[in-house]
Parts: structure tokens; C-alpha cells; sequence
């Protein structure tokens, strides 16, 4: 590790020996990185922005796939389009980074905490703010890896609107627009998107296709009550339908053709009103949020059994500038949760799943931010977490950030703790045949650190950067514990300690007024103890990962974008048929190459087209799930 800061501090050494002066300081606003709005010049924490250009860019429907190339993200798709998808952050499990969509926390309690990406349409999102490394002392028992922040249009123009119709392969069709609104007091924007897609089979034999059909309606609208005081509301709702096949227990271990779907719905709703006193110095919001999920499975037409989902969240903050500057600010925030978990099911000899289960959390949290101090921004905060049925908890975050402006330099570092309550899945949940809670687990426990640098050349038309972070993982919780006194699998805290460390890359460059190109590359050795002692690879995390994006705009009416995708190798675990035991293979590297391009008929008219797979990959993120192929897709967009 000591080469590796030493490496670092020789590259910022030289870089800005050679950096050019520039004047263009990072302008980027951050909401998630603290609290409170923090230039992202003065954060302490890795951080990511996706703006609606860069989706727009590369005509993203499905979220995920914008996600896949942001550095320290993995992501595991079992199968087609709308297929269950995971995303691990610099190695930790799906379930320890917190999403949160318009202020409203959307990790799903009903499927063990985890947000459900697999439905997330790029519907109605502006912006997508990414911080990684612990948040919990923030935000937290979600954010023990991370936040992953969508933040939703709002209204900005008196009246506009525009719609969209796309068709392609694999029988899809994508079509919705929006419409916005803005007046003297209020702003509005409404946005509407379905998805169709008959989809590619799951399993590899066989020849029935998975299907997904999905309908997204994202609401954002505010009313200023006064010169300092304003009203919001946003909701959101995701109807969904998705195929997915069988697991042949008896013969393969593998998915096989069968009628199976799950209808799934989440909404998400918040209400919020902020003010402020003593010339905008003091800031207090409050804010109530509802998060409501249900999701049904259905084989051949009859139930297989459901699980649902409430969280009502009540949240007060107030933030106190302690100079005119906004040099000193202090902050404090109380936020309760109450979360509800259902399932149901049908009874058998091996138990009930029927059941309803609640939980409460209160939090605390003191955060102070000393943000300008010369060249010098530095933060610390705390927490204290009062849940109903754990232990309290208290998490601590420190971070530095050091700019020095006339190189275009930022060093940054950061310190904090994470912890992840057990979900009610890992407690409580029962499938019959299959798995069975553990009541005794206790939370997990993590501690982690990142130091790294960002360097800016020729008024930031090129920038390089590079991090190192190291975190440990406490009593993580294993969901595939085979439990030889009811032979069903169990959640379990494991022994020991889990360990994920690497190195993120990144680098920009804008070398004319038409060309764009980044990349990044992440390296990631994640670790935990086998049930003999040793250390072996954590599943389905890549050690290597490579994205590279090239835009390129030759005339003003025309744009292109090239965009590259390297997933290294990895393991994942395969079930054979009973008796044998489970064994650990191996997953193939594989590149996902996809072009989009534009063209603008009139100043109203758009042409849209993109290939994806271009390369036709054959690969797997799950063992076993097989995923589509090349795909080509074109439509049209048309604004008022």
C-alpha cells in the first residue's frame, strides 16, 4: 500500500509541475456529498455526476446501463432486459448502498433492502449524483458502500413539451414525453414513459423469450410560499411485469423454459417545506416521505407467493452558517423511519411463510463543515442510530479536501464507518423447499478509508484522476448457509473479516469544440474468509473494469457516441442438483460495445437510432442466465 500512496503523491507532484493555470475552478454542485450543498471543488469523498446530456447522449432506457461504466460499480443482471439486476460498490453486497430518488430513501425492504434496478427507466431523471466509500453516518444504514442520488426534472421554462417513439429489436418498443411548466410561484414537470420488449431467453436451451413491460410516471412540482419559503412534492410510480424462467433442481442446477413472471409496483412519494431566517444563514427543512412496494410471483398463472413493503420517513434538518462567509456551517438532523415487511405464501409442513413484520429506527446526526479555508475544506460528522430491535449504533465520516487552484489540483481524503441492519428477508423470510430466516443476526459493521487526487490541464479540457480506497467488512451476513437441521438454506454472520481495496482511473479530455472522450478503470481485489479459514474472491465482483466514452458532434445538427464496456473475469457459485454441494466457477471477461447517433431534422425533429451489443458478446453475469445479443433500435423525439 505504501507504493501505491507513494505512486499517487509522485503523479500529483508532477502534474502540477506541469498544469497549466486555470481559472475555471470545478462550478458542479453536490447535495449528497454532505447535508448540505457543497461545491464539489471542496469534497472530501469520490464522487460521480451523470448529467441528462451524458444519458441523452447515449439514449439510455434502462439505468443500469449508464451505471455499468461509473468507476467501482459492478453490475449483475440475471438474464435479459428487466431481469433481476444488482449493484455492488467497490465490492460490498447490493443491499449496502443506499438509493435514494428525489430525497425519498427507495431500497426496497421487501426484497432484503436491495433497490430495484432492474425497473429503473431513465424516466424523468436529470441528474445522477454518485458518492462512494461509508455514508452511514450521513444518511444511514443503507449507505454502508455508498449513495447513488437520482434527482428528478423540475420545471424551468414557462411551457415546453416533447415526446418520444423508439422500436427495435427483441420486439421493443419505448415511447413517453413530458411536459413542463414553470410561473411566478410555481414549477412543474411531469414525465411518462412504457416500456414493451418481448426480450431473449434466459435459459441457454430452449427457445422461449423472456419479456418485460414497464409503465414509469415521475411527478416534480414546487410553489414558492414566500421570498424564502417553499413547498415541494414529488411522486413517483413504476407499474411492472417481467418473464424469468425456472431452476431445474432435479437434472442441470440451471434455468430452464417455464411460465413465470412477477408483477411488481414501487411508489414513492415526498413532501417537503424549506425556509430560511437571518438572510438565508439558517436554513430548516422538513419533509415526509412514503415508500410502498409489492411484489407478486406467478408460475402458470397461480400465485407462487408476495412480498410487501412500507417506509413512512420523517425527517427535520436545520443548518446554521456561523459566518457570512459560509466559511463555518453547522448542521443537525433527526429523521424517523417506521418500515413495514408482508409476505405471504402457502403453507406446508416446513413452515408458514405468512407474516408481517415491522421495524423503527431514529437517527441523529451532527455534521460540521469548514469549507473554504483557504485552499483547505474539511468535514466531520456523527451519528447516532436508536433502533427497535439492535443495539444503538454510532458511525463517524471525515473528510479532506485541499484545492490548489492556480494547478488545478484537489487532493482528497476520507475516514468513516458503516453499518447495515439484518433485512427482514435475512430475519424472517421462508420459501418453501428453499430458505428460512435467522432472528439471531446481528448488523454489520464496516470502516473504510480513500485518499486520492484530481489534476486539470488547459482550463479543464483534459483531467486525470486516480483513488485508493481500503474497507473492512465486520459479521457480514451470508444468505446461503446450508442449515443441515431443516436442509434449507439460512443467513448467517460470517466469522472474520471481509476486505475490499483497489484503485479507481479516470480520465477526460475535450481536445475541440466536437469531441469528448473519458474513461475509467477500476481495479478491485474484494476478499473474504471460507468456511476453512482461507481467503478466497468474493462472487460476481470483476477484478477488472474498463469503460471508455467518445462523443463526437462533426456539425451541429448530427451527434455520435461510442461507448466501450469491460467486464473482467470473476467467479460466481452454482447449485447442482442435490446431493452434490455447491461449487464455486468461473465467469468469462466480456466487452459490451454500443453506438447512438443523432440527427436533428428541424429544430422540434430529432432522429434517433443506436446499436447495442454491437459486437453481438456472448456473455453471462450469472451463471447460467444468458443475456441478449446484438440489438438495434430507432425512433424519433419531437419538442413543442
Amino acid at each position: 500500500m505504501q507504493k501505491i500512496i507513494l505512486f499517487l503523491s509522485l503523479v500529483v507532484l508532477t502534474s502540477t509541475i506541469a498544469a497549466q493555470q486555470s481559472d475555471d475552478a470545478l462550478e458542479n454542485i453536490l447535495v449528497t456529498a454532505s447535508r448540505t450543498p457543497v461545491p464539489a471543488s471542496r469534497v472530501g469523498s469520490s464522487y460521480t455526476v451523470i448529467s441528462r446530456e451524458d444519458l441523452e447522449r447515449r439514449q439510455i432506457v434502462y439505468v443500469t446501463d449508464a451505471l455499468r461504466d461509473v468507476p467501482g460499480f459492478s453490475i449483475s443482471r440475471a438474464g435479459t432486459f428487466g431481469s433481476q439486476t444488482q449493484l455492488r460498490v467497490r465490492g460490498a453486497e447490493a443491499n449496502q448502498v443506499m438509493v435514494l430518488i428525489d430525497g425519498v430513501e427507495a431500497n426496497d425492504p421487501a426484497l432484503g433492502d436491495e433497490f430495484q434496478f432492474d425497473q429503473l427507466l431513465v424516466t424523468g431523471i436529470d441528474r445522477i449524483e454518485i458518492i462512494r466509500g461509508p455514508q452511514s453516518a450521513l444518511w444511514g444504514s443503507d449507505a454502508l458502500a455508498g449513495i447513488v442520488n437520482l434527482i428528478t426534472t423540475r420545471g424551468t421554462e414557462p411551457f415546453s413539451a416533447n415526446g418520444f417513439l423508439e422500436a427495435g429489436s427483441f420486439g421493443t418498443t419505448h415511447v413517453g414525453g413530458h411536459l413542463t411548466s414553470t410561473g411566478a410561484i410555481y414549477d412543474i414537470n411531469v414525465s411518462v414513459s412504457r416500456v414493451d420488449t418481448d426480450g431473449s431467453n434466459i435459459s441457454r436451451v430452449g427457445d422461449e423469450d423472456d419479456g418485460n413491460r414497464n409503465t414509469t410516471l415521475n411527478l416534480n412540482a414546487g410553489a414558492q410560499l414566500s421570498e424564502r419559503t417553499r413547498l415541494e412534492f414529488f411522486a413517483r410510480h413504476t407499474d411492472s411485469v417481467r418473464d424469468y424462467d425456472a431452476i431445474d433442481f432435479v437434472t442441470t442446477g440451471l434455468p430452464v423454459d417455464a411460465d413465470r413472471q412477477t408483477d411488481a409496483t414501487q411508489e414513492y412519494l415526498r413532501v417537503s417545506v424549506a425556509t430560511a431566517v437571518l438572510e438565508n444563514r439558517w436554513t430548516h427543512r422538513f419533509s415526509v416521505t412514503r415508500l410502498e412496494t409489492d411484489n407478486e410471483n406467478f408460475g402458470d398463472g397461480l400465485s407462487l407467493g408476495s412480498t410487501a413493503a412500507e417506509k413512512l420517513g420523517f425527517y427535520y434538518q436545520t443548518s446554521l452558517a456561523l459566518t457570512e462567509s459560509d466559511s463555518h456551517r453547522l448542521t443537525f438532523a433527526v429523521d424517523r423511519e417506521e418500515q413495514r415487511f408482508s409476505q405471504r405464501g402457502t403453507a406446508s409442513p416446513f413452515g408458514d411463510p405468512n407474516q408481517d413484520q415491522e421495524v423503527d429506527t431514529t437517527g441523529y446526526v451532527l455534521e460540521y463543515q469548514g469549507l473554504e479555508l483557504g485552499p483547505f475544506s474539511f468535514s466531520a460528522a456523527l451519528r447516532h442510530d436508536d433502533n427497535s430491535d439492535f443495539d444503538d449504533v454510532n458511525t463517524y465520516r471525515v473528510t479532506g479536501s485541499y484545492l490548489v487552484d492556480a494547478s488545478g489540483t484537489r487532493l482528497h481524503a476520507s475516514l468513516g464507518t458503516g453499518q447495515k441492519s439484518p433485512t427482514f428477508i435475512e430475519r424472517f423470510g421462508f420459501f418453501s423447499g428453499e430458505f428460512v430466516g435467522n432472528q439471531d443476526l446481528k448488523p454489520e459493521r464496516s470502516e473504510g478509508w480513500e485518499i486520492g487526487f484530481e489534476q486539470s490541464f488547459r482550463n479543464n479540457s483534459l483531467s486525470i484522476a486516480a483513488t485508493y480506497f481500503d474497507e473492512q467488512l465486520e459479521d457480514e451476513i451470508d444468505g446461503f448457509v446450508f442449515d443441515p437441521g431443516t436442509f434449507l438454506f439460512t443467513a448467517a454472520n460470517r466469522p472474520g473479516k471481509s476486505r475490499r481495496q483497489g484503485i479507481e482511473l479516470q480520465f477526460t479530455a475535450s481536445p475541440g469544440d466536437h469531441l469528448d472522450l473519458s474513461a475509467s478503470y477500476t481495479y478491485t481485489d474484494s476478499t473474504e474468509l471460507a468456511s476453512l479459514g482461507d481467503e478466497v474472491d468474493e462472487l460476481r465482483r470483476p477484478t477488472n473494469m474498463l469503460a471508455v466514452n467518445l462523443n463526437f458532434s462533426p456539425w451541429p445538427r448530427a451527434n455520435f457516441n461510442l461507448n466501450v464496456s469491460y467486464n473482467g473475469s470473476q467467479d460466481d457459485i452454482f447449485f447442482p442438483p442435490f446431493p452434490l454441494p455447491s461449487e464455486r466457477v468461473g465467469l468469462d471477461s466480456y466487452t459490451l460495445v454500443d453506438l447512438a447517433a443523432t440527427y436533428r431534422l428541424t429544430p422540434t425533429v430529432q432522429l434517433i437510432g443506436r446499436i447495442e451489443n454491437l459486437l453481438d458478446e456472448n456473455y453471462e453475469d450469472v451463471v447460467g442466465f444468458s443475456t441478449p445479443g446484438v440489438g438495434a433500435y430507432f425512433g424519433v423525439r419531437i419538442g413543442l
